[in-house]
């Protein structure tokens, strides 16, 4: 199958930051050329405005971003039922609700490979922010405003079986309260891995056994199992996942993570999965790349790993 580039300039601080100008990066880097020769619908989703928390939700610029999240929702269900492969650009990872509410709404019930450095698991009122980006791994788990928990309605919530997810790439316990208070909410039943522990183990081996944990239904993990067709699975990369020294161009920045030659590593047997269906990537904070090189950077990784049609 062949990709479709679909934009989604969110930025969930509503303050038009950099994360709004990551699609139009990522395409002047070359993102359609690298990856086989994509089409482009352009960016499906508006702006994310005011830059205020709503007092019910505590989500900034809540009644935009569901409107967004609808829009890229139906954006991802028509991309898959013409039988392509969505690739969604961030944006911030407030793209993820509207991603996977897509892919129910067209019939496919996902595994998801979340490659990020936060686990993205507080809501309205554990957020310091009320950015719906520190929220969508809750979200799409089925904890928070009720309108974005049940974007696939009729399907009932949650978006994902949180058994059904995989998370590579968190900064480690202790690191700083924050990260810590964050992954004290992720969901007991989520198989998850933090940088330290990618490296050790070694990033292939990792992304080995992030494939083979999507390779069953979520009620045999753990288990043996007979052998079944591979889920079908997304792939979101949030860029922070990478250490702060090597890529300083993401909102949050954090030290121990991962080198760019290690997510690579991580990426190449979940990219090479004939489960993979859809990738989205976030948080290329464009206006701390005026260059273009970590554009560049992303493209030519992603050029490298993911399948051509």
């Amino acid at each position: 199958m062949s990709w479709t580039l679909l934009g989604a300039p969110l930025d969930s601080a509503g303050a038009g930051e950099g994360e709004e100008r990551a699609p139009a990066a990522l395409r002047a880097a070359g993102i359609a050329d690298a990856v086989g020769g994509a089409h482009d619908l352009g960016d499906v989703t508006s702006l994310l405005r005011p830059a205020e928390r709503d007092p019910v939700t505590g989500v900034i610029a809540y009644a935009a971003v569901l409107e967004a999240s609808r829009a890229l929702r139906d954006a991802v269900a028509g991309v898959l039922r013409d039988g392509r492969r969505p690739l969604v650009l961030g944006g911030d990872c407030a793209l993820l609700p509207g991603v996977i509410a897509g892919c129910r709404v067209a019939g496919v019930e996902p595994g998801l490979w979340m490659v990020d450095g936060h686990p993205d698991a507080m809501d309205g009122v554990t957020s310091p922010t009320g950015e719906v980006a520190d929220m969508d791994f809750a979200i799409v788990c089925g904890r928070g405003p009720t309108a974005l928990v049940e974007l696939a309605d009729p399907l009932p919530p949650p978006l994902l079986a949180p058994a059904r997810a995989v998370v590579l790439g968190l900064r480690p316990w202790g690191m700083d309260p924050g990260n810590d208070d964050d992954l004290a909410l992720m969901d007991e039943t989520v198989w998850w891995r933090d940088a330290p522990a990618i490296l050790a183990s070694g990033p292939h081996a990792v992304g080995q056994e992030a494939v083979a944990r999507l390779a069953f239904p979520a009620t045999h993990l753990g288990e043996v199992a007979e052998e079944v067709a591979p889920a079908a699975a997304w792939l979101h990369l949030d860029l922070d996942v990478l250490d702060a020294s090597v890529m300083p161009a993401v909102s949050y920045p954090q030290p121990q993570g991962l080198t760019w030659e290690a997510l690579e590593q991580l990426l190449a047997p979940l990219a090479a999965s004939p489960a993979l269906f859809g990738v989205s990537v976030s948080d290329l904070q464009a206006d701390a790349d005026p260059d273009g090189v970590f554009a560049r950077r992303v493209v030519a990784l992603l050029g490298r790993v993911l399948p051509r049609a």
